[in-house]
């Protein structure tokens, strides 16, 4: 923001596109300043349709991820969060048999028992 008046005359096609150009970063920086708003409502609404495969539900939990929270689904500081929701919100038959699975949870163990449980329906 400049603090003295630049004394831009939108008359003068020169001064008239410099002050478009400064119009567009103002614009630029209102969007860059504002910080992403989190709904984490949204991402817990996404429960698994019966048709669906367990690779095209975690797929749209990922996309659900990053548009409505902060939430890197491909970070493994963060995937856990997405492990979570991938249990707790799987059809009821696949999310019985991935709450019985010992030790810590990996997404990949996780697919393959949803889709074994998914292919023996």
């Amino acid at each position: 923001y400049p603090l003295v008046h630049p004394g831009w005359d939108p008359n003068v096609p020169e001064q008239m596109d410099k002050l478009k150009r400064y119009q567009k970063w103002v614009v630029v920086g209102l969007k860059c300043a504002v910080p992403k708003a989190v709904n984490w409502a949204r991402l817990y609404e996404i429960k698994q349709n019966p048709n669906e495969t367990p690779t095209e539900f975690l797929n749209r939990l990922k996309e659900a991820a990053q548009k409505y929270t902060t939430l890197d689904p491909d970070s493994p500081e963060q995937q856990i969060h997405l492990v979570y929701l991938f249990i707790g919100q799987s059809a009821n038959d696949i999310k019985k048999k991935l709450q019985k699975i010992d030790g810590p949870p990996d997404i990949s163990k996780l697919l393959t028992v949803a889709w074994k449980v998914y292919q023996n329906r």
